[in-house]
């Protein structure tokens, strides 16, 4: 590289830089650069908008989730609590029911419980990002780097180094506060120890999906968790399903199946394509894919650990994923970002701001509480159980009036609920599995997950 070139990139010193152009990234760029901070946001993809990563990503609805309450109105995505919106000018696809499916086809429902009677809304992410980007380059303020990836950040007396990579070059930018909002395997998070003196590793998890065209699916307007290991040749993982609005529009109807499978070194089994391609071609709902036409497929490989209780570190701000235990979801991206780029705003003005940051992330994500790390795995943990008996299980709640959400937390709670209010029924008929349900709530993490 030109020692010249190298030396200019230094001299320059940004107030802010952003690593990371996912949701939680442009958003606190986004609010620093409005504010007038001198913001450089970098990102390896060449399109910030285009999703190449598996992502099943929903409108959470359900009031208080991460201590906020998220309603989509026409061309926007609101923050009631925050008071704020992110632009949105797509599609959605109101979601009206959850469906838990067993291996032999019984289910078990959930109606929506909101006003409007949805469990979640369907949106497009491509067309959020294309949104957010759009305000991001409008604004002066911010310089984009693309095809630019984050290797390491260093806290000095007077503010951070970033350590850059390109296709043909290696070197450093200094900055007054980093941002590191590089997703859920940071390399910036790695780099400053966080993994390994703030946290605990669980699993490794690899995702894949399909986007599909021509599905015969029966729950046309539903959120489907495919629940059992009888749904997959390696017997690990579990599948999701839900119409997504594609290309800017709901039809032709366009549907997402995802799976994500713990890796576990003792139980290679498949990969996620693989399983996807035997789900859809020789498993028992095989005929609702038999006209399917792939039109996308996704991927992605991730690290579960707890998450950050403290997403500070010196001059170093941690935002969404990268903070997380498995995810923020979209919209907590969006708002932890926000809160993010607010209090940088804050603490450049006065020295203050960072902490108040770091508290409304320990206060509102729900996460950082252990034991709710360990209800949301129950939830995908019903595969502890023996298929037939969750088929059995399943066949009781066929007349029951169940109300909920999608919501990784309180789901598994909606779900106990209405299997215990069969309890007395499952003693008489199966003791044994009585036995397992009354004591679910002592299902370990790992075993929740399948990685033992």
């Amino acid at each position: 590289m030109n020692p010249e070139r190298r030396k200019s990139r230094m001299e320059k010193v940004y107030d802010v830089i952003v690593a990371g152009a996912g949701p939680a990234g442009l958003i606190t760029a986004l609010t620093a650069g409005t504010a007038g901070l001198r913001v450089l946001l970098i990102d390896m993809k060449r399109d910030i908008p285009r999703v190449f990563r598996a992502c099943c990503c929903n409108l959470i609805i359900e009031p208080g989730t991460h201590g906020e309450t998220v309603t989509h109105t026409p061309g926007s995505i609101r923050f009631e609590k925050n008071r704020f919106a992110v632009p949105y000018s797509g599609a959605v696809i109101p979601l009206k029911k959850s469906y838990k499916v067993s291996p032999l086809g019984n289910t078990l429902k959930i109606n929506g419980k909101s006003r409007d009677g949805n469990v979640a809304i369907s949106y497009e992410k491509e067309v959020l990002l294309n949104d957010l980007f759009q305000r991001v380059q409008g604004n002066r303020m911010i310089e984009i780097r693309t095809e630019t990836q984050a290797l390491a950040v260093e806290n000095l007396r007077s503010g951070v180094r970033v350590t850059i990579r390109t296709d043909s070059s290696l070197y450093h930018v200094r900055g007054r506060i980093a941002v590191a909002a590089d997703g859920v395997n940071s390399k910036l998070v790695q780099s400053l120890g966080l993994n390994q003196t703030r946290r605990k590793f669980f699993a490794r998890f690899r995702v894949a999906s399909y986007h599909m065209e021509g599905v015969d699916c029966p729950y046309p307007d539903a959120w489907i968790t495919f629940v059992g290991t009888g749904h997959t040749r390696g017997r690990r993982g579990q599948l999701y399903m839900c119409p997504k609005p594609h290309g800017g529009t709901i039809e032709p109807r366009v549907y997402e199946l995802t799976i994500g499978i713990p890796v576990v070194a003792a139980a290679p089994g498949f990969t996620p394509q693989e399983e996807l391609r035997y789900f859809t071609t020789e498993g028992r709902f095989a005929p609702w894919f038999r006209h399917m036409k792939i039109i996308d497929t996704r991927a992605a490989t991730l690290n579960f650990y707890t998450p950050l209780t403290n997403p500070v570190e010196g001059n170093v701000v941690v935002v969404g994923d990268a903070a997380a235990f498995i995810e923020t979801y979209v919209q907590g991206a969006l708002m932890y970002g926000y809160q993010a780029g607010n209090a940088i705003v804050k603490h450049l003005a006065t020295g203050t701001g960072l902490e108040e940051y770091a508290a409304s992330w320990a206060k509102t994500f729900e996460y950082n509480d252990p034991e709710e790390i360990k209800k949301a795995t129950q939830g995908f943990g019903l595969h502890v159980l023996r298929d037939e008996d969750i088929d059995y299980l399943f066949s009781l709640t066929k007349g029951d009036e169940v109300y909920g959400y999608v919501n990784e937390f309180s789901d598994p709670i909606t779900v106990r609920r209405t299997l215990l209010s069969h309890l007395d029924q499952v003693r008489r008929e199966r003791p044994q599995l009585a036995a397992q349900l009354e004591k679910f709530a002592e299902v370990s993490v790992h075993d929740a997950l399948q990685v033992k």
